[in-house]
């Protein structure tokens, strides 16, 4: 997945998270309207019916103060409100039931208890729904109901609080996987965006930088008339245009995740360092070359690379040893020269040279080493069959 990909994905997978939340939340409203609708129609139908005089008044109150909590529950007007709209929602129930005992009253209770589990912090939903549940046995005993059915009630009532708990705990890791997702996503863009630094670097170091010295130097002949040697000069920076082309290829090649052909690519790199340089380069291979993973070849093949970098920036001329070994559980590339000069301490290019280098063999799970030795500079890079 390329950069503008990944972070393009992003959004779009919050907007999709956004989007279901959103139609979760309307269906619940929906779900709980319909049920305040078909719990008042019962009311209603049932006898003693709320009316204008006597207990049909008290009950006519009780299904209004009850629609109003209610409506005031499901729409979640805010957090300050919402302790008082279930509670009140509570005391609605319990006055139904003594109002109307073995009606349908309790069911503003029940309501109640399962929207505090829903939208309370746990300790006050739990509360309101020990007081509520305490609160509606005692009324259930006064009016005379039976002790089977407080039972029953009071069963009813705990297990509306366990499956609201249930429900919460579902939906908090649901929040957190979705954040988990969302940080990912970040993490792979960001991931991306590096490898795809290093890509960049990597071809315009070796190739645009080489090719900019080989114009300027053109231009200094031109301007001292020597036309035939600017000439040879443009060919080569020529050569290096189209060098870099190849190397933009393969970059892409790596990035689409096909395997890099690692000894063929080395073994150009130090006959380019004969050729340029008319300098002594070997290149060996020990053991059985064998297919590596995209990661690993390239980091391998851009370690040699950039060795050869710096001996053509700080000991250019100087005799250069590559060497690859195929070992049992890992693929070694030293890149070895002999001169007067050396590297700086870095022993790498300046810029992110060392630093992209040592990423990509890092991230493909290898090593990368650099210092002097024997009066030269070994660049030692090291990864994993």
């Amino acid at each position: 997945m390329t950069t503008g990909a990944a972070s393009a994905a992003m959004p779009q997978t919050e907007r999709v998270y956004q989007v279901t939340d959103r139609q979760i939340a309307r269906w619940r409203q929906l779900r709980s309207l319909v049920f305040l609708v078909i719990l008042t129609v019962a009311i209603f139908q049932d006898e003693p019916r709320p009316g204008l005089t006597g207990r049909g008044l008290a009950l006519l109150a009780g299904v209004v103060v009850g629609a109003a909590a209610w409506l005031a529950m499901t729409l979640r007007l805010g957090p300050r409100l919402q302790p008082w709209a279930t509670g009140v929602c509570m005391a609605t129930g319990i006055f139904m039931t003594a109002a109307r005992p073995g009606g349908y009253g309790a069911a503003y209770t029940l309501a109640a208890v399962t929207m505090a589990t829903a939208s309370l912090p746990l300790i006050q939903a739990a509360i309101q729904t020990g007081v509520a549940t305490a609160a509606l046995i005692v009324t259930h005993a006064l009016v005379g109901t039976p002790l089977e059915s407080i039972v029953i009630w009071a069963g009813v009532m705990l297990v509306v609080l366990l499956l609201g708990t249930i429900r919460r705990e579902r939906e908090a890791r649901a929040e957190q996987d979705k954040a988990l997702a969302g940080e990912q996503a970040r993490t792979a863009a960001l991931a991306e965006r590096a490898r795809l630094a290093r890509e960049i670097h990597d071809v315009l170091a070796h190739s645009l930088s080489a090719l900019s010295v080989q114009l300027e130097t053109a231009a200094a002949l031109l301007e001292r008339d020597r036309a035939a040697d600017a000439a040879v000069i443009v060919d080569k920076a020529g050569r290096l245009a189209r060098d870099g082309l190849t190397e933009t290829r393969r970059a892409v090649s790596a990035l689409r995740g096909d395997p890099v052909p690692l000894p063929e690519l080395v073994a150009e790199l130090a006959a380019g360092y004969r050729t340029d340089l008319d300098a002594p380069a070997t290149f060996a291979v020990d053991g059985d070359p064998r297919e590596l993973t995209p990661e690993a070849g390239l980091a391998l093949f851009r370690g040699a690379q950039e060795a050869l970098t710096n001996v053509r920036k700080h000991a250019p001329g100087s005799a250069v040893e590559l060497r690859l070994e195929y070992l049992p559980e890992a693929v070694r590339l030293t890149v070895r020269n002999h001169g007067p000069a050396g590297p700086p301490t870095t022993g790498l290019s300046s810029g992110y040279g060392l630093t992209g280098l040592r990423e990509r063999a890092e991230l493909a799970g290898g090593t990368v080493e650099a210092g002097p030795c024997g009066g030269g500079w070994l660049v030692d890079v090291k990864m994993p069959a």
